[in-house]
């Protein structure tokens, strides 16, 4: 590899100090340049682009308060616990019509894990396969307001 330059040790060689005055010139806090990321934008710009640092803001952070947080179940729980359900005035059943309103529960949406039985099921949101396994085993989906 070429070298550009000769360095400064070669030259200084057979001098004491290497040109930087008495014994304590080269040793202290003002001759390392910082601590850390010090002159990472000034003095230290060449080592922070060979790190590959970045500067500033990179992309956007949603608030959380801007989203209420979502909560799921599984098809399949909602079918096995149907007695559980009714007790707890989450659900109606009529003879073998079973109706679970979700809303009640604190529920938002509604997942297509498991075995769905026949029954209508009330919920803000339906993932797809929830929806194609509540209508094949004979049931329907309704979304509430």
């Amino acid at each position: 590899m070429v070298q550009r330059f000769k360095r400064k040790v070669r030259k200084q060689r057979g001098s004491m100090h290497h040109g930087y005055g008495v014994t304590k010139g080269h040793k202290k806090a003002g001759s390392r340049g910082g601590v850390g990321n010090a002159g990472a934008t000034r003095h230290e710009w060449m080592r922070s682009i060979k790190e590959g640092r970045k500067f500033g803001s990179q992309g956007f952070v949603r608030p959380p308060r801007a989203s209420p947080p979502q909560k799921a179940i599984n098809i399949g729980e909602l079918s096995e616990k149907i007695d559980e359900y009714v007790k707890k005035g989450y659900a109606t059943k009529v003879g073998k019509d079973v109706t679970i309103d979700t809303t009640k529960m604190g529920v938002t949406k509604v997942i297509g894990k498991g075995k769905a039985k026949k029954m209508t099921v009330i919920a803000k949101l339906f993932s797809a396969s929830a929806k194609e396994k509540i209508k094949k085993a004979g049931g329907t989906a309704k979304i509430a307001k």
